[in-house]
């Protein structure tokens, strides 16, 4: 008589729960380790499990907000978890992820490379996923050395002839990931303040953060280009749609945010360094070589659009991301026009990338509306500003703050970290359920409703 062996039920795992679970784990491991003693300077140091929580999650969500003084606070050890927290975050969750598949050996479906040729370079061909995957890794990698040794160089006056050799090549490499993850992460006790002279290393710091905030596709595609013109390859385009879209859209952010913060000032001394530097660093990056707290009030409003905005796909960046406000400002254009079309650099775009526009677009109102009640609600008193500014900092992974998180509460804290969380994985999550299971189309009668 056979035996009966029951059938296994094998079920697959989605690509947002491969997301959402690595990137779980790997702020489950970071919390525990920066909560360790051996991360600590001394066990007066020693910080509560919400406040490495709150680490752990602006280190892998690049964001940069801080409760406790990193400098003063963490070991070599903590400041090492950290280090790969940020490398971890910016490389991307889904880099990481198909790491994490094949070291146990297994392979990723074909839903599983799209989705991850999606979070990473946005190519429909999922076949060129481990080439290009490949491909991204070295240049991160050779961007971040680059920038490294640059940094090194500006440090040397500094650091060499004081005897903090080993520190000052920590110090670069350190500054180098967490320029170019966009995170914001600093070894200083008092920021870059005490590095507002170094013009060099600020240099090298903004070049790496716009880098950062471009996305891998097209660093990939600016890469491959001198190739392309070398060799005369003959392209309807040299780089592609979204490349432009990303370039020009950053472009005209960065010269809208610098116009504007130097004509309105950044408090105290105002410059048009001043203003350069916050325009850059305040869409993605935390660093800050002023109070931030000093800016005027159109200044701080300028801010909050360019942090509200954020970077491009696929890059270290958040925010609605710069393609999104293209396709969403496209859009306006085109019913003002009464246009059916959405039209961009001579393309007609896809309904589904302009309703998923206007979607995430919403999400991210209301989302940065409802923080904005929750901190009022559990900060009374406190300057309505100030609180939209942590909010939309913490949502967009700036990491920037005006003086206030160290101040949360209990609960500040805990939605600070859900803000931060969502705001790196929120537009991926959208994107991949944006798309629902075919269904039969039923026509319900119109409806017609004023409005205006």
């Amino acid at each position: 008589m056979p035996i009966l062996r029951p059938r296994l039920r094998k079920h697959a795992i989605s690509p947002t729960q491969l997301v959402f679970g690595w990137f779980l784990f790997f702020i489950f491991l970071g919390t525990i380790l920066l909560w360790m003693p051996v991360s600590h300077i001394s066990p007066e140091r020693k910080i509560d499990f919400i406040s490495a929580l709150f680490t752990s999650v602006s280190a892998a969500c690049v964001t940069g907000l801080t409760v406790v003084n990193v400098a003063e606070t963490y070991s070599f050890f903590g400041q090492l978890v950290i280090f790969l927290l940020m490398e971890m975050g910016g490389m991307g969750i889904m880099t990481f992820a198909t790491l994490g598949f094949r070291a146990f050996g297994r392979r990723l479906s074909m839903t599983q490379q799209a989705a991850a040729a999606d979070t990473l370079y946005q190519n429909d061909a999922a076949g060129e996923f481990k080439d290009t995957f490949t491909q991204i890794m070295k240049l991160t990698l050779l961007i971040q050395a680059t920038g490294a040794i640059g940094m090194a160089a500006t440090l040397v006056p500094r650091h060499w002839h004081s005897g903090e050799r080993l520190f000052l090549f920590w110090s670069a490499a350190f500054h180098s990931s967490s320029a170019f993850c966009n995170s914001g992460f600093t070894l200083y006790p008092d920021g870059l303040d005490s590095l507002r002279s170094n013009i060099p290393f600020l240099l090298i710091l903004m070049f790496l953060v716009t880098l950062g905030g471009l996305g891998h596709v097209v660093l990939n595609e600016l890469y491959r280009l001198p190739g392309y013109l070398r060799r005369r390859v003959r392209k309807p385009h040299w780089i592609s749609l979204h490349t432009r879209v990303v370039l020009v859209t950053t472009a005209a952010i960065m010269l809208f945010g610098v116009l504007f913060i130097w004509l309105f000032g950044t408090g105290g001394d105002s410059t048009l360094w001043q203003a350069v530097f916050a325009t850059i660093v305040g869409r993605t990056a935390g660093f800050s070589i002023f109070p931030q707290e000093q800016l005027p009030l159109p200044s701080i409003l300028i801010m909050f659009l360019l942090m509200f905005i954020g970077g491009s796909p696929s890059s270290c960046a958040g925010g609605i991301k710069t393609t999104s406000l293209a396709i969403w400002m496209a859009r306006i254009s085109s019913n003002l026009r009464n246009d059916a079309n959405v039209n961009l650099f001579g393309y007609t775009i896809d309904s589904a990338l302009v309703s998923r526009a206007r979607i995430l677009m919403a999400v991210t109102m209301l989302w940065n509306l409802t923080g904005v009640f929750i901190l009022a609600a559990t900060h009374p008193g406190e300057r309505l500003e100030i609180l939209i500014f942590e909010q939309i900092s913490a949502f967009g992974t700036v990491g920037l703050s005006m003086n206030f998180t160290a101040e949360l509460t209990g609960l500040g804290r805990l939605w600070a970290i859900v803000s931060m969380f969502v705001g790196r994985l929120g537009p991926l999550s959208l994107a991949l359920w944006m798309v629902p299971p075919s269904r039969v189309k039923i026509n319900h009668p119109i409806g017609r409703i004023m409005v205006g």
